[in-house]
Order: structure tokens, then sequence, then C-alpha cells
């Protein structure tokens, strides 16, 4: 049995609670330990590594360099590099299973050493600004399997000339998506909305990929005195965000718009508080939160930004045609007046089918495919 198990160093960037990141600690929670030895690479010294199965060993690769690494790294030597070299040696890996691009450091290592590699997209065309061209191109050309979260992910992935490419949709654990009626009552009374208001909850860090600064944009046009927007996440410390933030601190329009910030025990308290969900990705593969938001049975309004569009079916919302503000508001004010009409019910059926079962389960195919 020993013979045929397959050791698996799996990569992630900082380990925390994104999306991809989740992803990887569900697989990880589920891994067969009869078929399967596995490790652990993590760029920083993130909260979520505590979660992961206490028997799996964990590697730091630093990325921020302390005094030391620093003087290291102005002599020649990359203390990253250094880092995975020693671990192409002491971890003698089937294959390197790499859940994001942003980290191509692995690669160079990986090549040096003549490790296969997969690496799992979890990013769309926009993202691959962040790497380099003969980096981005190593990932495509190296990797033996690319794995995308989204149809949208791997038809990218093809353009740009990749070869092996599997789907694995996203997908969540739906035993982790509590619904507190009460206290999503209680978030909303402390927000100051009247309880027969309309919510719109949008969720992610404030990045121009989600299309935070477009938030002001969409209250004038909406400018329905019932109607607030909530946003939570996590604030990025960035001139367009801070400009946001000041043209929403001004806003004048009927419509409110709350900042909720990054949210964790009381995250689904917030979802739920919602009475849809509006997503303003311009680019996003297949964002967990609309899983979440539809197993919380919210009507879903979203740009074509990119796995939504695969995603939201007849009766759970509205895809505009293009990414204008006037078709999203227009669609907002079509699920709001119930012209669109919507039903929860088919929202959780399909949100349902996107869970850790069958996920690993398709996981597992792609991998048995890869030798």
């Amino acid at each position: 049995m020993n013979q045929s198990k397959k050791r698996i160093l799996f990569f992630t960037p900082y380990a925390t609670r994104t999306g991809s990141e989740m992803m990887l600690l569900y697989i990880l929670k589920k891994i067969d330990r009869s078929r399967f030895d596995v490790g652990i690479v993590s760029f920083a010294n993130g909260e979520l590594l505590a979660e992961f199965p206490a028997d799996i060993p964990v590697h730091i690769a630093p990325r921020k360099f302390n005094i030391l690494e620093k003087v290291s790294f102005h002599l020649g030597i990359n203390p990253t590099l250094r880092a995975l070299r020693k671990l192409a040696k002491s971890f003698n890996a089937d294959f390197w299973y790499v859940n994001t691009t942003m980290i191509p450091e692995t690669i160079v290592v990986a090549k040096e050493f003549g490790i296969k590699v997969i690496t799992h997209f979890h990013e769309m065309p926009l993202t691959y600004a962040y790497l380099s061209a003969p980096d981005f191109q190593s990932i495509v050309d190296y990797s033996e399997l690319l794995i995308g979260c989204s149809q949208t992910t791997c038809d990218a992935i093809k353009d740009a000339g990749g070869k092996n490419v599997g789907l694995l949709y996203s997908f969540i654990d739906p035993s982790l998506v509590k619904k507190d009626d009460a206290r999503s009552a209680e978030l909303r009374q402390k927000l100051g909305i009247p309880a027969d208001a309309f919510v719109w909850i949008l969720s992610g860090m404030t990045s121009e990929r989600k299309g935070f600064d477009m938030l002001p944009d969409i209250a004038d046009e909406l400018n329905d005195p019932r109607a607030h927007l909530v946003w939570v996440g996590a604030t990025i410390d960035d001139g367009l965000v801070y400009y946001t933030e000041q043209r929403c601190a001004k806003n004048r329009s009927a419509t409110k718009i709350h900042l909720a910030g990054k949210q964790k025990e009381d995250y689904y308290s917030y979802l739920n508080m919602g009475n849809g969900f509006l997503l303003t990705s311009r680019q996003d593969p297949f964002p967990l939160v609309m899983i979440e938001a539809a197993l919380l049975g919210k009507p879903i309004v979203a740009f074509p930004s990119g796995g939504v569009s695969e995603f939201v079916k007849d009766g759970m919302g509205v895809v505009t045609d293009d990414l204008s503000v006037r078709q999203l508001v227009s669609a907002m004010r079509s699920v709001m007046s119930g012209e669109t009409s919507t039903d929860s019910a088919v929202s959780v059926q399909v949100a349902s089918r996107f869970n850790v079962e069958n996920g690993y389960n398709e996981w597992i195919e792609l991998i048995d495919k890869t030798r």
C-alpha cells in the first residue's frame, strides 16, 4: 500500500481566510492519509495554520525578511529560494501542489530539482499583471496539471498556452454557514437600518478588482431611500480606497452606504442581514461568497465578472450583460420590485452542490490522473 502512496507538498501564500486558502484547508481536512503523505509550506505564519490537521507538518518559507535574511539577500542569497531548496531535498515529494499563481519562486526551485508541479489557478487575467512574463510562462509551461476554479478561469489558462487543464469548481463547507435571524436583525438595528428597508450586502477586500470604488456610483444611480448598501470586508490601505471612503462619507444619495469592515464572528449574520447580494467585481474566478449568499437564499445581482455567470441560474438573480453601473442598478431595481422573480429554494439547491464532499471527490479524480 505504501508503495503507491503519493507524497504531496502543498504551497500557500499567506494562510489566511481567502477563498483559495479556505479550499486548501477543506481538502487537507479530508485528505486520505492511507493514500497520501502531505506537508504544507506557507510563505507567512498566518492564522489558518492553526486549523490544519495537527499531524500535517508545516514549513514556513520566509518572504518578508528579518535583518539577517535581508543581509543574506543583499549578499546574493535569496532566503526564500534557500528554504525551498532545502525542502526539495528533505521532503521527497512526488509533486508540489501550488495553490496560487502568486508564488512563482516554487516553479524556479521545482525546475532545478525536476519536481513535478500542479498549479491551482484561483486568479483571472487582471491578476496576471502581478507576475513577470517569464514567471507566468514558466507556471503555464512547466506545470504538469493546471487546475482552474471555474470554466472562465480554465479558458483563460488555455488562451495563455496551458495544455493539461482541469476544472475544479470552488466549494465551501455548508455546515459553517449558520443562519441567525435574531442576530442579523440586531446588526441591522445597530446600523440604523429600518426593518422594511431593502439591504444589499457586498463582501470582499476593498480592492479595485472587487469593484469597491463603484460603491458611491451605485448609490448615486439607485438613489432609493429604501435601499441600503452594506460592504463587509477587510480594508486595503491604498489611495483608491481612501478616495472611495471619502466619497462614501460625503454620499448625498437617498441610498445609504455602510462600511462594516472585516467581520469574523458575525460574518454570516451580516450576509444573512441582506435582502439581496451584490457582486461588483470586475473579475472574479468563482467567489465563495456568492455560494454562501445563495445558500442563505439571497438573490444575486452581479457584473459578468467570471464564475458568477456559470453559477447564477434562472430564479437566482441577474447577471448584467456588461460591466455597467446603469445595468447593475436596473437589475437591482428589478429584483427589489419583484419584476424579476427569484426563488430562494432554487438558490439553496444550486449552492448546495458546491460542498466539500463533492469538491474533494472531484479533486481526487484530477489528482489520480496525474502520474
